[in-house]
């Protein structure tokens, strides 16, 4: 396992490790999640929405569009 430090700055930031990032994936930009796990903390990145194109491609969902609301009169 990688352990590195940091400081945490007067604003609460830190600066993730290049090789963390690197590893990760994490770029400018990049979405990231904080879990609190006890006493831990656990930062992860996000996956970009890309990843999930497609994932439901050849699932029958049937009729997913919902009702249309029936129109309204206005005087």
């Amino acid at each position: 396992m990688d352990v590195v430090e940091a400081v945490v700055s007067s604003k609460g930031q830190v600066t993730l490790p290049a090789a963390m990032r690197a590893k990760l994936g994490i770029r400018p930009g990049s979405h990231i999640q904080f879990e609190l796990r006890g006493q831990e903390l656990v930062i992860r990145p996000e996956p970009p929405m890309s990843v999930y194109r497609g994932i439901l491609k050849g699932y029958d969902l049937g009729d997913i569009e919902p009702p249309k609301e029936p129109d309204r009169e206005f005087d």
